[in-house]
């Protein structure tokens, strides 16, 4: 079995699940045809993140925003594409025929509709769709556009293949929408914990900090992480937390220096280190489809403080490993609390792990894909290879 990945954003989130989905079923063949966010992260650099033997083909011309003749451009260059490398949902062998049937995995909003109207009109029927948080869901674009952007979703529904959500919150909206529907949750490899190291004049203690990882932009929301800050850091500093931003991004000027740190980038071992320094993972995210950086704050035994949104309340079990809120007030009572008793955080932190070590691994994501891609297949009447049967850890709707 091969498996096409074609997702438009080369970068962030996205790409890192399609990372995690080919290094759990690494005994499938997996091309990934993508799309580039330079300003983002750096094409070449992002390949090197894969694993070896993973072929790569550029989608040239797929873009973020609608663009009338830009999307068509970028509709006539995928099927191009697809029909080269899987004509009628099948790779050719060296002699020309038939060989391993495709599955056709499409990432993202862009990727989702162009992708299946593409496969729609050369015939190519085993196709799914992971949305990676719906478009429609963006605050940054006004609510006419919202509404166009979830015509798009309804519509591509109805050019076939199957919606594979990211997360339960992801499947049950699309649900709603009438699709074709069921969820395979994100997942991270649990790593042992680290031993604390010791404290220093920048990052006293072990928990001491309050932190997000991630792009400084308008999904992120700097400026609520900031304004929360503000309201808590005289007491928190007293009680000897810091608030630290760990990334960058066009919107940092957003986030007051005077009362948090920006480390700017970090590489994935220093991120680590970090996350085990921190007592509470605060992220102010706008919107999220089910977000790698909360995962990893779990991995590393963080308590959880995260804004009510799609994706976050899959991840909180409030008053157990964290709380949800919906305003810098709530979020910076919240947080009051949290710090006001050190061993708060520890215990969240502890159940932040057992609820990622029982449903959100890797090895769950890819059993569930497994599935999945199984599914697809069968359902086009072709032959389904063993080690691509399911056996369990889908989650269905």
């Amino acid at each position: 079995m091969t498996i096409l990945h074609v997702l438009e954003p080369f970068a962030s989130g996205v790409t890192t699940a399609v990372i995690s989905i080919i290094t759990e079923l690494s005994d499938m063949r997996h091309m990934v045809i993508h799309g580039a966010r330079n300003w983002v992260e750096d094409s070449a650099a992002v390949k090197k993140r894969f694993p070896p033997g993973v072929a790569f083909v550029e989608w040239h011309s797929a873009g973020r925003e609608i663009s009338l003749s830009g999307d068509f451009r970028a509709l006539r260059e995928l099927a191009g594409i697809l029909q080269r490398l899987a004509p009628r949902g099948y790779t050719r062998s060296a002699d020309g025929e038939r060989a391993d049937p495709v599955v056709v995995h499409l990432h993202s909003s862009k990727a989702g509709f162009l992708g299946r109207l593409a496969c729609r009109l050369l015939g190519i029927r085993s196709v799914i769709y992971t949305p990676h948080c719906g478009a429609f869901l963006r605050t940054d674009i006004g609510p006419a556009k919202r509404k166009l952007y979830r015509f798009f979703e309804g519509f591509g529904g109805r050019l076939g293949g199957r919606v594979v959500g990211c997360g339960p919150s992801e499947g049950e909206l699309y649900k709603k929408l009438g699709r074709n529907t069921t969820f395979v949750s994100n997942g991270v490899a649990p790593r042992p914990p680290r031993a604390p190291g010791p404290g220093s004049a920048d990052l006293p203690g072990k928990r001491s900090l309050v932190s997000f990882t991630g792009i400084a932009s308008f999904q992120k929301d700097p400026a609520l992480f900031s304004a929360i800050a503000r309201i808590r850091a005289k007491d928190a500093g007293a009680a000897g937390f810091l608030f630290y931003w760990i990334g960058e991004g066009p919107l940092e000027k957003e986030l007051d220096r005077s009362v948090v740190t920006v480390t700017g980038w970090k590489s994935s071992g220093e991120v680590e280190k970090l996350l085990d320094r921190t007592a509470v993972y605060l992220s102010c995210s706008a919107w999220e489809g089910l977000p790698y950086g909360v995962l990893e704050a779990m991995n590393a035994s963080c308590a959880l403080l995260l804004r009510n949104v799609p994706g976050n309340r899959d991840l909180v079990v409030p008053g157990e490993n964290g709380w949800l809120f919906d305003s810098a007030e709530e979020g910076a009572e919240r947080l009051a609390a949290m710090l006001g008793d050190r061993t708060l955080p520890e215990r969240m932190g502890k159940r932040s792990r057992e609820i990622l070590e029982k449903g959100f691994t890797l090895k769950r994501m890819g059993e569930g894909y497994r599935a999945v891609y199984g599914e697809a297949l069968a359902g086009t009447g072709s032959k389904v290879p063993d080690q691509a049967r399911g056996r369990g850890g889908i989650y269905g709707i």
